[in-house]
């Protein structure tokens, strides 16, 4: 007996809203550090860590790569572009054009501040928000329309979720600390 038209329907939109916001689950949510972020005693240097084999991967299951937070080339939160949807291919063309958007870029919600300082994590505006510590920085910043906090320099990120735990933050780190290669 064929399945009634609502239940088919409620069926599709349940599994279109499980597929929202990327086709992997977001990490796990993690405590967040105390700012400054205590690095000492980890090493930035090893193992040396790819952007398109690790960093890419890791920003499309967990930045809300969708056409609502960072996913969007031409629409993304504070004009920060993290790549494409997970379901999107990408090229190494693409993964280093990608790159060179962060690096040396200024902010948008703290212009004095590169998103991506490379060899220097502590100073780059994407490790701020990631660790949470962007608001306790002493930077000037322009507070962004969607930031839900109302503080200045925005919400930590990713902003729909807990915090991403120690080693996701530090393979973002250890990225930044190897000079943020594009592979």
């Amino acid at each position: 007996m064929p399945a009634p038209k609502h239940a088919l329907a409620a069926a599709l939109t349940a599994a279109l809203a499980g597929a929202c916001g990327g086709e992997e689950e977001a990490p796990a949510a993690c405590e967040a550090p105390s700012c400054p972020v205590e690095v000492t005693g980890i090493d930035l240097m090893t193992p040396e860590v790819g952007f398109t084999s690790q960093v890419l991967p890791l920003f499309r299951r967990s930045c809300g790569l969708s056409s609502t937070c960072h996913g969007s080339p031409t629409s993304s939160a504070a004009d920060l572009y993290l790549g494409p949807k997970k379901s999107d291919t990408t090229t190494v063309v693409d993964a280093k054009q990608l790159v060179a958007s962060l690096v040396n870029v200024p902010s948008k919600t703290a212009p004095a501040s590169s998103l991506v300082k490379p060899a220097d994590p502590a100073q780059s505006f994407l490790m701020l928000k990631v660790d949470g510590c962007q608001n306790a920085a002493g930077l000037a910043c322009t507070p962004q329309p969607k930031a839900k906090s109302g503080t200045p320099c925005g919400d930590r990120m990713p902003q729909s979720s807990g915090a991403l735990c120690a080693d996701d933050r530090d393979l973002i780190r250890r990225w930044i600390a190897q000079g943020a290669p594009s592979d």
